[in-house]
């Protein structure tokens, strides 16, 4: 089925996938709300992390770039290690894709979930909202 939508990813608008809600343009650095991963748990196991690709999706409504100085810079971080990196060039929708295993071995017992945007220039403003989204295939 074809869906008329310029994005691979559609919204999803539950709360506990959110790492940036709809709302007002950042005019300065953020970080996003803190989403716990699911880890499984079990004798045969020690807190592995369950899911083994997660898509962190961005929807970017709006950014300034009219005195083409500013620059909008995403980071997926789990803990305090950056584990997947997204330049914002302009509106449309951005994905930061994350194998599991790889952040495990990056940060080992993490698994706090976070996104932290970097604005810089002399006017930025960029309006944007993400989630937690599953692999599209």
């Amino acid at each position: 089925m074809q869906m008329n939508t310029k994005f691979q990813y559609m919204y999803d608008a539950a709360p506990a996938s959110a790492l940036i809600s709809k709302g007002a343009a950042k005019t300065a650095s953020f970080v996003g709300n803190t989403i716990t991963l699911d880890t499984l748990k079990g004798y045969w196991t020690s807190g592995e992390l369950a899911d083994k690709t997660l898509a962190i999706v961005v929807n970017v409504d709006a950014a300034d770039f009219g005195t083409a100085d500013e620059s909008y810079d995403l980071e997926a971080k789990v803990g305090t290690v950056t584990v997947g990196v997204a330049s914002v060039t302009g509106p449309g929708q951005y994905v930061i894709l994350l194998d599991m295993m790889t952040v495990a071995k990056m940060a080992p017992g993490q698994t706090a979930l976070t996104l932290a945007g970097t604005v810089a220039g002399t006017t930025p403003s960029i309006t944007l909202y993400s989630w937690i989204s599953g692999i599209q295939k």
